[in-house]
């Protein structure tokens, strides 16, 4: 990789580092780490929800399924600490997700 590249990734990578989503982001999941067992519940949770999103077929009742699995896992989702891990990561994800999509439109690939 070409140093000016390199530097520059470095730089970038601070930059991410320094925003309140990642900040807001690591701050909750180091609160999420100080109580056993509630990241591994949110972790299972992203993981079933991916599952059933990645299910979902045209025709089906999608809004009943989703229902279905909030009620489930409503515990789960109501828990302060998890919610607020899980609504932190989310917004952390969205903000990566428009920097990489800003970077790749303004890259002819």
């Amino acid at each position: 990789m070409d140093a000016r590249l390199y530097d520059d990734v470095l730089a970038f990578t601070e930059c991410i580092k320094d925003t309140p989503e990642y900040r807001e982001y690591r701050d909750k999941k180091r609160q999420i780490v100080e109580h056993p067992g509630l990241l591994e519940k949110a972790e299972d949770l992203k993981k079933k929800n991916l599952e059933l999103t990645s299910s979902f077929e045209a025709g089906k009742d999608t809004l009943e399924e989703l229902m279905r699995f909030a009620d489930k896992y409503e515990d789960i989702f109501m828990e302060p600490v998890i919610n607020d891990y899980l609504l932190a990561e989310a917004a952390f994800c969205k903000m990566m997700r428009e920097v990489l999509t800003m970077t790749m439109e303004r890259i002819d690939f």
